[in-house]
């Protein structure tokens, strides 16, 4: 999870209060906030992903304001009209379609806030905008800039600008093969043979989405009129990105600038884009069934003054119903049950009364969950690293960048993005694209996953069951079929098995470099060395041996010889 660095002055500084290191380290875990440690001028904490609007000091001073009851509701922000445009050419419809632009005049860049607004963007492009796969942001100095802004793709050797931190000029081809950012992420716009840049009237490069920034537009503290630019895969996250970012620099103060996109291709949103729009959202909450939910009862009027410390307008509509306005910053806010959590908190978790369920039966662990601790320990002792990713995830993902025929499976009714919009089959494409999140990293890379995946099941209740599988996947330069049997072979001994192979065809793997794993002549899983289509699909350089086993098979089969379990 993202760790915000704070300096407890500049903290006190935008609540207005002088406050201790005690007093925080006792009340911000109330807000659902991880403690993670303090020091002389300022203290860390680790924020969930699920809230990005605090991923800096303003959003965690913001928040905390409402909790504490300095400063309740609807927090108003200065927009205008009139903003910058930015002209989006047609060569970017298939590489990094999307881009908003605003512009912030009259912001304070101290030192403080200049380190804020650097840790906001990097903690964004870590979490919420997946490593800069689905946006990426740019921040830059408005003030010599000349309107309107183009977008546009250009050749690798068509143009040299500074990058940042760069005392020489490079070509988009030099940037992606010496920039040591352009050697992190260059996989993002490798292979389409063209560069997404964006540059003003006069052809001055601002940046190369989504790598670098250039020199030119450096942000100092002594910049006045911030741009920002969000780029990239999904319109939703850009534009959420956007309002995250604007409302929390503006926390300082500035005026914001209504930017304008237009496209010569068609968006989600249209062909002439604005943004930020600021104007909160509504959902109506059912406070009765919100209470079922928490185990708390509150009345309407309390429910009011609770949604208010946690920085939402509401209004009662009738006796049980409250219509609530939600800051548009709050990109988490889903459904009904988000605003049931916020009323928790602030109510407080230290105010519920633990009560001890009036049935006869003990809780305890269930065995599949016993068996995959073991089988935890196991890969881990084997030296792989675990990994735990979403379940939900999208046909692409599962289907098409494996080189595998879509099959049948549990799909969203009303996904919020496309990168969530079915539930997952297998595991092993969730492990591909961590590899390929982090091949700037060392290798050799070891990693696995044990949990649960959602497979169609017309005998289930809800026509559909979890099921609980295990994925192992090995990146280095030697990684090939006889790792992953080593590795499969290595997992039955130490269970006490003894495994078979046979040859099996599978799209994912190398053809004459797969097998079938048999346990008591019952397939429970298959291993291999991955396709190279699919590494060059994902940007990896380095052979992947990989394995997939069905753990409810295994731990049955297991059962079945030695009856009850010694795990």
């Amino acid at each position: 999870m993202p760790v915000v660095s704070v300096k407890l002055r500049d903290f006190c500084s935008l609540l207005g209060l002088d406050l201790s290191i005690d007093d925080l380290r006792d009340k911000m875990p109330m807000m659902g906030i991880a403690w993670e440690r303090d020091y002389e001028d300022g203290f860390d904490v680790e924020v969930f992903p699920n809230r990005p609007d605090m991923f800096s000091v303003e959003g965690l001073a913001r928040a905390y304001a409402g909790f504490i009851g300095v400063s309740n509701g609807l927090r108003s922000y200065n927009v205008r009209e009139n903003g910058p445009i930015v002209y989006v050419d047609r060569s970017m419809a298939s590489i990094r379609p999307y881009i908003l632009v605003a512009l912030i005049d009259g912001v304070d860049i101290s030192e403080y806030s200049l380190e804020s607004i650097i840790q906001l963007q990097e903690k964004l492009h870590l979490s919420y905008c997946r490593d800069r796969r689905k946006a990426s942001i740019g921040i830059h100095d408005a003030s010599r800039l000349e309107y309107p802004l183009i977008y546009k793709a250009v050749g690798g050797d068509e143009l040299r600008f500074k990058p940042l931190d760069f005392d020489e000029e490079l070509t988009p081809r030099e940037i992606i093969e010496k920039h040591p950012k352009g050697i992190a992420y260059g996989h993002l716009i490798r292979g389409y043979g063209l560069y997404p840049i964006l540059m003003d009237a006069r052809g001055r490069v601002l940046s190369m989405p989504p790598i670098i920034n250039g020199e030119f537009t450096r942000v100092t503290t002594s910049t006045k009129r911030l741009l920002l630019d969000v780029t990239g895969l999904d319109m939703d996250i850009v534009s959420s990105v956007m309002k995250i970012l604007v409302c929390n620099i503006c926390e300082r103060g500035g005026v914001i600038y209504r930017g304008e996109a237009i496209y010569e291709y068609d968006t989600p949103l249209g062909m002439r884009v604005k943004a930020p729009i600021l104007e909160p959202y509504t959902m109506k909450l059912d406070l009765s069934r919100a209470c079922r939910l928490i185990g708390v009862d509150i009345s309407i009027e309390e429910a009011l003054k609770l949604l208010k410390r946690m920085r939402y307008d509401a209004k009662v509509v009738d006796e049980k119903t409250i219509e609530v306005y939600i800051p548009p910053y709050r990109v988490d806010i889903m459904h009904w049950v988000d605003l049931a959590e916020d009323l928790l908190i602030a109510f407080g978790y230290n105010k519920v009364e633990p009560v001890i369920p009036a049935i006869a039966t003990i809780g305890g662990e269930s065995p599949i969950e016993l068996f995959t601790r073991k089988i935890r320990e196991i890969m881990v002792g084997l030296g792989f690293q675990e990994v735990m990713t979403y379940i939900l995830t999208n046909p692409i993902d599962q289907f098409d960048l494996m080189r595998v025929d879509r099959s049948p499976y549990v799909e969203i009714e009303n996904p919020k993005t496309l990168e969530f919009t079915m539930c997952r089959l297998w595991l092993l494409p969730c492990l591909m694209n961590v590899l390929a999140s982090n091949k700037h990293n060392p290798y050799p890379q070891k990693i696995f996953e044990a949990d649960d995946v959602v497979v169609l099941d017309q005998s289930s209740e809800t026509g559909a069951r979890n099921l609980r599988k295990m994925a192992a996947a090995s990146a280095h330069a030697e990684a090939d079929f006889a790792e992953a049997k080593a590795i499969a072979e290595a997992l039955m001994r130490c269970l006490g098995l003894q495994a078979s192979y046979k040859p099996l065809i599978h799209p994912s793997f190398i053809d004459g470099r797969a097998a079938a794993i048999e346990v008591d002549g019952e397939e429970i899983g298959f291993l291999g060395e991955i396709h190279p289509e699919i590494l060059e699909n994902l940007g990896l350089e380095n052979p992947v041996a990989a394995l997939e086993v069905n753990l409810e098979l295994l731990y049955n089969i297991i059962k079945r010889r030695k009856g009850i379990l010694d795990l």
